[in-house]
């Protein structure tokens, strides 16, 4: 990117579609995330962004660009590629690795989504859109962590807050 070769480690799809992106909810540790796993040695990012979307949404995408490389700081020391993807086929499924798939705009992005991901999805729709590739550092600190463990709390307040929305609505 901009003449960098930045070494990732994991690759992630993120999947749009208008104005949403694919999450996923992964078991452990629990948490809203895009599609993508560990980059296998001799393998090409984009390739494992494909691969991984297909295993565990069930959906075969189509790569359409990079979004950005996230550089991470603190508790972790790698990088990840995220790559704009579209559906391309297949159809959707649960696997071990994502208990639930749910298409989700920016403002209703989970609040038991993980740190990173937010800026990512906000990044996967900007480049939708044409915006350029991007390199960002992540922090990742303690406090990143208890936050996001803490967000799990209120979880059911936000269902309990949405649902009453609809009933609002409805009258």
């Amino acid at each position: 990117m901009d003449g960098v070769a930045w070494p990732v480690q994991g690759a992630q799809a993120a999947i749009v579609d208008g104005s949403r992106v694919l999450l996923q909810l992964r078991p452990f540790p629990p948490g809203w995330e895009l599609p993508g796993g560990h980059v296998e040695r001799d393998e090409d990012p984009a390739q494992t962004a494909v691969r991984e979307a297909e295993e565990e949404t069930g959906y075969r995408v189509n790569i359409r660009g990079l979004v950005g490389v996230y550089s991470w700081s603190g508790l972790r020391n790698a990088a990840d590629a995220v790559f704009l993807a579209e559906i391309a086929g297949g159809e959707k499924h649960w696997s071990i690795e994502a208990w639930r798939s749910v298409f989700v705009s920016a403002d209703r992005i989970p609040r038991t989504a993980f740190p990173w991901c937010r800026q990512r999805v906000y990044d996967a729709l900007a480049r939708s859109e044409g915006a350029p590739p991007v390199h960002r550092v992540q922090p990742i600190t303690v406090r990143n962590v208890v936050t996001f463990g803490t967000s799990w709390l209120s979880a059911p307040l936000d269902r309990l807050r949405r649902l009453g929305d609809r009933d609002d609505a409805a009258e």
